[in-house]
This record gives C-alpha cells, structure tokens and sequence, in this order.
C-alpha cells in the first residue's frame, strides 16, 4: 500500500500540495472527488525525487470534503492507495459547533436583556448578532459542511428571527 501525506483543512480558494511516496514507482496516478463529482481523472504526479511525488490543486473554492485516490505501479506492479481527504474550510482551521452556539447564545442572551431592563436598542443589537449568525450559516455552512437542507435551513430560521427581533426592537424604539 502506498503512503499517503495530507493536510486535513485547507484554506478555502487556496492551493493545496497532494505529496504521495514511493521510492520504486515510475509513476503515481491520482483523481480528486468533491461530492461525487470528479475534479481530476488519473493526473500525473511530479516526480520531485527521492520517492517523494506531488501534485498542486487549487480548485478549493467550494466548502467540505474532497477525496483523493489513485494508484501507481509499487516495485512494479500497479498498486492503488486508499481513498483519503482533505477538508476546505473558510480560514484552513477547523471551526468547531462552539463559535455558532456562543454567538446564538450571546445574541438570544441580549434579546432578553434587552427586554427585561426595557431598552430596544439592546433588543435589536442582539437581533443583529443572530442576522450575522444566519448569514455566516448560509455563506459557510457548520464546520466546513454547506448543504441545502440542514445549514441553508437553519441559516434562514435564524436571519428571519433576527430580522423579526431587530425590526420588532427599532419599531417599538421609534414609537
């Protein structure tokens, strides 16, 4: 079986270096997948020497999992190595459930702040801060994974509640 090197998060719209070893091969093949979606069909790796093969993919501008497999041919004979991956994410870092429930706890937390000591304007700053939350869903999705049900439907409940709070907080401020 050949070895395989990855970096788990990528950067989103950035380059990433796919490096594959293998001290005997003449030539290592690859393709890359994103949700069944062939990117690349058995591309040659370059052969930077010493056994060490790698490709350069900069097609990263979706969010979510992308997999690698390929093949080459170990002391001979055509071997294939594992389907392995690599995730893209908005910074390269993986963001955890934590950042979305602090930010949706801080903004529910200021809505009802606002309404026990009675200031709209609070009311509509926390309804600001799940509008922020909503959008963020929609654009990238919970920790790199973006579909259209559960992120795009949860980022929608969330935008409509702080807009629904935040137009609530300035009428009932205005009136």
């Amino acid at each position: 079986m050949l070895s395989f090197l990855h970096n788990s998060d990528v950067k989103q719209n950035e380059c990433v270096i796919i490096p594959q070893t293998c001290a005997s091969c003449t030539y290592v093949n690859m393709s890359i997948t994103y949700k069944n979606t062939t990117l690349i069909n058995n591309v040659g790796l370059e052969d930077m020497g010493g056994g060490l093969w790698t490709y350069s993919f900069c097609n990263t501008g979706s969010l979510g999992r992308y997999d690698v497999q390929g093949s080459g041919d170990l002391e001979g004979t055509a071997t294939g190595f594992d389907v392995l991956y690599f995730n893209v994410t908005p910074s390269g870092q993986p963001i955890s459930l934590g950042f979305y429930f602090l930010i949706f706890i801080l903004s529910i937390g200021l809505i009802i702040l606002g309404f026990y000591i009675q200031d709209n304007w609070v009311v509509v700053l926390g309804g600001f801060a799940m509008i922020f939350l909503g959008l963020f869903l929609l654009f990238y999705g919970i920790d790199g994974f973006k579909d259209e049900i559960y992120t795009w439907g949860s980022g929608i409940i969330i935008l409509m509640l702080g807009a629904y709070f935040s137009v609530r907080g300035s009428w009932e401020a205005l009136s």
